[in-house]
């Protein structure tokens, strides 16, 4: 069983004088699901959220991003490489 958390944040700023207050909602991954979920650890997922009936169905797809991969493939071996003689 999972609970939906929330937690308000309070920001004081111009000498404590005003408060920013946003609110933060988390929820926790039981242990039984860690292995499923650690291959997408320090990935970027878009999430969807549908209601159907009397559940909640959230779903997170891997995002397509522009950034260069972690470990970029290496280049071609040097036997594979063709000699140009002049």
């Amino acid at each position: 069983m999972v609970r939906i958390q929330r937690r308000v944040s309070r920001k004081r700023y111009l000498g404590s004088k005003q408060v920013y207050e946003y609110e933060r909602m988390s929820l926790d991954i039981p242990r039984k699901f860690h292995s499923k979920v650690k291959p997408f650890l320090k990935q970027d997922l878009n999430m969807d959220l549908s209601i159907k009936g009397s559940y909640l169905v959230i779903t997170l797809t891997p995002a397509k991003t522009f950034r260069h991969a972690e470990y970029a493939p290496l280049k071609s071996a040097p036997e594979r490489l063709q000699t140009l003689e002049f």
